[in-house]
């Protein structure tokens, strides 16, 4: 914007001095017509004054062209200095809509993976309810394995569940019969001991 300022200020200067040797010129121009109508056969200070006139002119009407000449040199070196600048600009605009269609051209692509991964991943699960819904191998309320094998296990073996029942009856190891250590050992009595705590508790052999 300074540069445009400048040129307009520079272009206005000339314009002004160009309409002062403009207005000169016609004066000068009038002055020397006079002098050659009036004075036909004028002396020679008319001549020379007629002379010193011309120059005067041609040498306005050089200032004249000159200025004339920057003027059309300041307009080509201002539109050349524009094109220029929309050269690079126009550049710049099309550098982005490059870069704007290969973003486009990229969500594209991802939109279209994104949408085949949903579809496989749908498909897949639609298989897999398809699949539970037509095997009656598969139970809908399967028991816990744990339960089914002590289920499976009990009823191979009745023996262990009865056992397991008598076994809560059983007195705690502190309420056992002990040896003293003192005098011999009556095995006997630990027998009898033994048999009455069978025989309190239900347990079988």
């Amino acid at each position: 914007m300074q540069i445009i300022e400048q040129i307009n200020f520079v272009k206005t200067s000339i314009n002004v001095e160009i309409g002062k040797i403009d207005a000169k010129l016609t004066k000068i121009t009038l002055e020397i017509n006079d002098l050659k109508k009036n004075n036909k056969h004028s002396s020679e200070l008319h001549k020379s004054k007629i002379a010193k006139l011309e120059l005067i002119s041609n040498t306005c009407d050089r200032i004249k062209s000159k200025y004339k000449v920057q003027d059309d040199e300041m307009e080509d070196l201002f539109t050349t200095n524009i094109n220029d600048q929309l050269k690079i600009l126009k550049n710049d605009v099309l550098t982005v809509v490059d870069n704007t269609n290969q973003f486009a051209i990229h969500l594209a692509r991802s939109d279209s993976e994104r949408q085949k991964l949903k579809d496989r991943i749908i498909s897949h699960v639609e298989k897999i309810h398809k699949s539970h819904n037509t095997n009656p191998h598969l139970p809908r309320n399967s028991t816990p394995l744990t339960e089914e094998k002590l289920s499976v296990k009990e009823s191979l073996n009745p023996f262990l569940r009865e056992n397991a029942i008598s076994a809560k009856d059983i007195p705690k190891l502190e309420e056992w019969p002990t040896f003293s250590s003192e005098g011999e050992y009556n095995h006997i009595e630990f027998i009898r001991a033994i048999d009455m705590l069978q025989d309190d508790s239900h347990i079988t052999d």
